[in-house]
């Protein structure tokens, strides 16, 4: 934005900068947290002054750094918000804390604003950070010549910026096995064009055309408006292409299929059940390095909540494991209490973990979350490895108290037997639940439990909730006030079974999508006190803490 113009911390000049399509540089650098992100505002750069924050993107480099970018500003999310601009962190401890200080990257126009970044490493292993110029103003990338150097603030090397794509994406490109890349773009959604780089590495160049002679014509063209669209390509060579839809129409998703690399796309098919299905929102699909493919998406299509990640090993057709990642109650408007936007590294942990992050409260609780899951965990339907964490904080400006552990001893995760009485869950539970903050307060909630639709014979996975929730400017972060309750015939060890059918991570349908309590099992990383549960000569599961990521000192 015109306001704005300062000597980037890369290699621009002064003049260039002026003409430069994007500008970048850090908080550290003198008088930069002070000054106006516009002229005619009194907003700043500094984090305190955001309005809200969201839509986040994740690279995990080969030394082991993280870096995550996400779209902030003023008040007003989207194309009607001409002041949002782009900021960036990084971590060198695997993500429990985050640097204090932040690159900003903004647009010399104040007519202009940059909208979701996306980072992409290449084949190639050139990591590149994608800026999306709203208003069909083109999309541009810049790689990251060094994002393992010491000090980054001082040392990071930015290339100058390439115009990619007149159309901004909503995912970064999908690398296909011929080497190409391939993306679809937000210009019309109601027949989705794909686009395609041939990369020349050796030349530096990287070119984008489309070859779709044939789009993909949505099943909803009156009522469709954003698509959001990502490509997955399956084992025998077809293309996968899902794209979002507006709340209750065909489930939220609809699925087109290409078999000659994105030339042609049969028409956009919805209903395809879970996991399938989005509350009019963006969901993240990738192959794992096991092959196995990973889905993140809402477990409901009612509002943005009940973030899950599900898996499935072949090739998409079913996914018999499901972990819920986030289910933190919505108070009013999502936009200040819900969850949404999730991605995936690119890249997995020495262990097979998988780095996923998302918005929490774009406005009210403003935060960027991360939860580090891996297969195994999504396998058991809950943490049970070491390298789980859940619903850490990479970035936290609403300001609200955070309710992290309970005084109570009792577990979160119960398998029972078929025709256990609720009253014998009931019986294992507090009716006082004292939740302990992070500043050591506490609050003392008195009441009782209830899950609406525990069917005792009907094996599945139910929700028991406390009667009394936080309010004011509080939350519960890890939901405690929650108990997942699975029925099943028989217990197994979790993950043993490609089939899924290992008694509590694939159980029969017993609820519909959208309805709290189903069986689609609300299933959090974390526990409760210390305390094993045995109910019918079940045991309850795991007990795990977790603690918040804090900012680098």
């Amino acid at each position: 934005m015109a306001a704005v113009m300062c000597m980037p911390a890369f290699t621009l000049t002064a003049a260039a900068a002026e003409e430069a399509p994007v500008v970048g540089f850090w908080s550290t650098e003198p008088g930069v947290t002070e000054r106006p992100i516009a002229e005619g505002t009194s907003e700043t750069y500094a984090e305190t002054d955001r309005k809200w924050q969201g839509l986040p993107t994740i690279a995990v480099t080969p030394g082991g750094r993280m870096w995550c970018a996400w779209q902030t500003g003023d008040a007003i999310e989207g194309s009607e918000g001409p002041n949002n601009y782009d900021v960036m962190y990084y971590s060198d401890d695997n993500g429990k804390t985050w640097s204090e200080e932040y690159m900003i990257w903004d647009v010399p126009d104040d007519s202009v604003r940059l909208a979701d970044p996306r980072l992409f490493y290449d084949q190639f292993g050139k990591l590149w950070l994608v800026l999306i110029r709203g208003g069909l103003k083109g999309a541009y990338a810049l790689e990251m010549k060094n994002p393992d150097c010491a000090d980054p603030a001082n040392n990071l090397e930015m290339g100058d910026p390439v115009s990619w794509l007149k159309g901004p994406p909503a995912h970064r490109p999908t690398i296909l096995s011929n080497g190409y890349w391939i993306t679809p773009v937000e210009v019309d959604t109601d027949a989705q064009q794909t686009y395609i780089c041939r990369p020349n590495n050796e030349a530096g160049k990287y070119p984008w055309t489309t070859t779709t002679n044939q789009p993909a014509v949505t099943a909803f063209p009156d009522e469709k408006t954003y698509g959001e669209s990502q490509i997955l390509e399956l084992q025998d060579g077809s293309l996968m292409m899902l794209s979002r839809l507006p709340r209750n129409c065909g489930g939220g998703m609809e699925i087109s299929y290409s078999y000659d690399y994105g030339t042609s796309w049969t028409p956009y098919k919805a209903d395809n059940g879970v996991p399938y299905i989005t509350p009019s929102s963006k969901f993240h699909i990738q192959r794992l390095q096991s092959g196995a493919i990973l889905m993140l998406t809402h477990a409901t299509t009612a509002d943005r909540e009940q973030l899950a990640a599900y898996l499935s090993y072949d090739d998409g057709k079913t996914y018999p494991y499901m972990m819920m990642l986030d289910d933190t109650d919505i108070r009013g408007n999502w936009r200040d209490f819900g969850v949404s936007y999730p991605e995936a590294a690119a890249q997995e942990g020495e262990n097979g973990e998988i780095y996923i992050v998302y918005d929490a409260g774009r406005y009210a609780l403003k935060e960027i979350r991360m939860c580090v899951v891996t297969e195994e965990d999504i396998k058991a339907g809950k943490p049970v490895t070491q390298f789980c964490r859940m619903r850490e904080q990479i970035s936290k400006l609403g300001d609200y108290l955070d309710y992290v552990d309970t005084k109570e001893e009792y577990s979160q995760y119960i398998t029972v037997r078929p025709g256990t009485e609720k009253s014998e869950i009931l019986a294992q539970l507090p009716q006082t639940v004292t939740l302990v903050a992070t500043d050591g307060s506490e609050l003392v909630l008195n009441g009782g439990w209830e899950c609406l639709d525990y069917s005792k014979n009907a094996e599945g996975r139910y929700t028991f909730e406390f009667s009394e929730k936080v309010t004011g400017k509080a939350q519960d972060l890890y939901s405690l006030l929650k108990v997942y309750v699975t029925v099943a015939a028989e217990q197994t060890e979790p993950g043993n079974d490609p089939s899924g059918n290992d008694g509590t991570t694939n159980p029969p349908d017993t609820g519909k999508p959208g309805e709290k309590g189903n069986n689609f099992g609300l299933w959090l990383g974390i526990g409760i006190g210390g305390a094993v549960i045995v109910i019918a000569g079940v045991t309850a599961a795991l007990v795990m803490k977790h603690n918040s990521a804090k900012r680098k000192k």
